[in-house]
C-alpha cells in the first residue's frame, strides 16, 4: 500500500514538473500511465502541494501546457492554493505578460472574475495593484460587475488604484465605468478615491477624479471631513499641494462646516415646520369650534322673530360685537389654514419662507385671542361687575399682548439689520466704538506698583 502511495506521489510530482517547464509530452505520457492523476491534483488530501500544477503552469507562462490541461481538466481554472486562495486567474493577472493566458482562462470560466482571494481582491483587484491595464480591461469586458466588488476593507477598484499609484489604470476605470456609485463609493473609514488621492498628494489622480462630473465633492468620511478639510491638514506647500489646492479651487469645493452647516439648517426648517403645523392645526380647530358653536349658543326654536340654528349673540341689540367676534375668528380660521396649505404645498422650505408663515400665524394667533376677549365679555354675567372686571381685563391683556408683539417685531429687526450688515462690518463698527468711544485704561507706572507693594503697613 505504502509503495503505491510512494509511487502516486511520485507520478504527481513527475506532473508538476512538467508544469514547471511547460512539458505538454511529459503530461500526456503521465497520462497515459495514469489516467486519474489529475483528479488526484485536485483531492487536497492527496497532494502535499500547495498550488495545483495550473498554477504553476500559469505562473511559468506556459501557454501551450495551460490550454491542453484546461481541455482535458476544466475545473482547474476553479480550484484555488493553499497560499492565499488564489484562483490561476488571480496569478495571470498578478504577472504581466499573461493577457492570453486570462483570455484562456475567462473563456473557460468567466464566473471567476468575482472569485476572492483571502483579502477579499478578485482577479481584477490584482490587475489593477500591479498596474496591468489590458488585463483590467479586458476583464471588465467579459464582466463588467466585477467592478463594484469590495475588497475585506470595503476597497473598490478605484481605491486600489490611489494606494498603488496606478494612474493608468485609474484613467481607464473612470472612462469605461462612468457611474457615480462606483466614483462616489467609501471605503470602511468612509474614504472615497478622492479622500485618499488628497490624502496621499496624487495631483494627477485628484485632477482625473475631479473632472468627473459624477463625483461627489463635498462628501464626508467617518470622521467628518471633506477633501478640503484633509488637505488642510496635510498642506505643507510641495508642489502637489500647491496644485490640488488650484483643483479644489477650481470645482469649488467645500469643507465640512458647511454641510453640517446645511444639515443643521435642513433640522431646524424640519423642526419648524413640525412646530407651526402643530400649532397651525390648534388654531384651525378651535376657530372652527367657535364658528360652529358662537358664543351664547343658537336659537333651538323660531319664535319671538328668530330661526333655530342662527346665533343668539346676533341678535344682541348691539350687533358690532358679534360681527367683531366673526371677523376675527375667521381672520384666525383662514390664516391658519393658509399655513397649513403652504407647509402641505410641497414648496422648497427655506427660511425666508418659515419667516412668513411665522407672520401669517403672529395674526392668526392674535385673531383667536381678539375672539377669545369678545367673547368672553359676552358671556360674563352682570352679576360680577362685568363692566369693570371684563373691561380691565381686556385693557390690560391687550396692553400687554401690544407690548409682546412689539417686542418680538423690534428683536427680529435687529436680528435682521444685523445680519444686512455682516461680520465683517460688526467687527469694524466694534472696532471704531472701541476707538472712539471707549477711554482706554493707564497702565500703572511699574515702580508705583512695587512701591505699594514694598510699603509698609502704618
Amino acid at each position: 500500500m505504502e509503495k503505491e502511495r510512494d509511487k502516486s506521489e511520485s507520478v504527481v510530482t513527475v506532473l508538476y514538473e512538467a508544469a514547471l517547464t511547460g512539458d505538454v509530452p511529459s503530461m500526456l505520457n503521465l497520462l497515459e500511465q495514469d489516467q486519474f492523476i489529475l483528479e488526484r491534483c485536485i483531492i487536497e488530501k492527496s497532494c502535499h502541494f500547495m498550488q495545483s500544477p495550473l498554477h504553476v503552469a500559469v505562473n511559468m507562462g506556459h501557454i501551450q501546457f495551460v490550454r491542453e490541461i484546461l481541455r482535458r481538466k476544466p475545473q482547474f481554472a476553479e480550484v484555488v492554493d493553499r497560499l492565499r486562495r488564489s484562483s490561476p486567474l488571480h496569478i495571470a493577472c498578478a504577472i504581466k505578460g499573461r493577457l492570453e493566458i486570462v483570455n484562456i482562462l475567462v473563456e473557460e470560466k468567466p464566473n471567476m472574475c468575482f472569485a476572492q482571494d483571502q483579502d477579499g481582491r478578485t482577479p481584477i483587484h490584482v490587475a489593477v495593484v500591479n498596474g496591468n491595464v489590458e488585463v483590467m480591461e479586458v476583464l471588465l469586458k467579459e464582466k463588467h460587475q466585477a467592478a463594484w466588488e469590495r475588497t475585506m476593507g470595503g476597497e473598490t477598484v478605484l481605491h486600489l488604484c490611489v494606494k498603488n499609484n496606478q494612474l493608468d489604470a485609474l484613467k481607464s476605470l473612470v472612462n469605461k465605468t462612468d457611474d457615480p456609485e462606483l466614483l462616489n463609493f467609501a471605503d470602511s473609514n468612509g474614504d472615497t478615491a478622492l479622500h485618499l488621492a488628497v490624502a496621499y498628494k496624487e495631483s494627477e489622480m485628484v485632477e482625473c477624479l475631479l473632472a468627473q462630473n459624477k463625483i461627489a465633492k463635498d462628501v464626508r468620511n467617518k470622521k467628518e471631513k471633506t477633501i478640503v478639510d484633509i488637505h488642510k491638514e496635510t498642506n505643507k506647500g510641495s508642489e502637489a499641494d500647491k496644485k490640488i489646492d488650484r483643483l479644489l479651487k477650481k470645482y469649488k469645493a467645500k469643507p465640512a462646516k458647511y454641510g453640517l452647516k446645511r444639515q443643521t439648517e435642513n433640522k431646524w426648517l424640519e423642526e419648524q415646520n413640525t412646530a407651526l403645523m402643530v400649532v397651525a392645526a390648534s388654531i384651525a380647530t378651535m376657530a372652527f369650534q367657535v364658528g360652529m358653536n358662537p358664543p351664547g349658543g343658537v336659537w333651538q326654536d323660531n319664535n319671538n322673530g328668530h330661526e333655530a340654528g342662527t346665533s343668539i349673540m346676533s341678535y344682541d341689540s348691539d350687533g358690532a360685537d358679534y360681527n367683531v367676534v366673526l371677523v376675527s375668528n375667521t381672520i384666525g380660521l383662514i390664516s391658519s389654514l393658509s399655513v397649513i396649505l403652504l407647509l402641505i404645498s410641497g414648496l422648497p422650505c427655506k427660511r425666508f419662507f418659515v419667516f412668513v408663515l411665522r407672520i401669517t400665524l403672529w395674526i392668526s394667533v392674535s385673531a383667536t385671542a381678539a375672539t377669545y376677549l369678545l367673547a368672553i365679555g359676552y358671556v360674563t354675567p352682570n352679576v360680577i361687575n362685568k363692566a369693570s372686571l371684563v373691561n380691565d381685563a381686556m385693557d390690560y391683556s391687550v396692553e400687554v399682548w401690544l407690548w409682546l408683539v412689539a417686542v418680538i417685531l423690534l428683536g427680529h429687526g435687529v436680528l435682521f439689520i444685523l445680519k444686512l450688515i455682516g461680520h465683517d462690518r460688526r467687527q469694524k463698527i466694534r472696532e471704531f466704538y472701541k476707538t472712539h468711544f471707549v477711554k482706554p485704561v493707564e497702565a500703572v507706572p511699574k515702580r508705583v506698583l512695587e512701591s505699594q507693594i514694598t510699603c509698609p503697613i502704618v
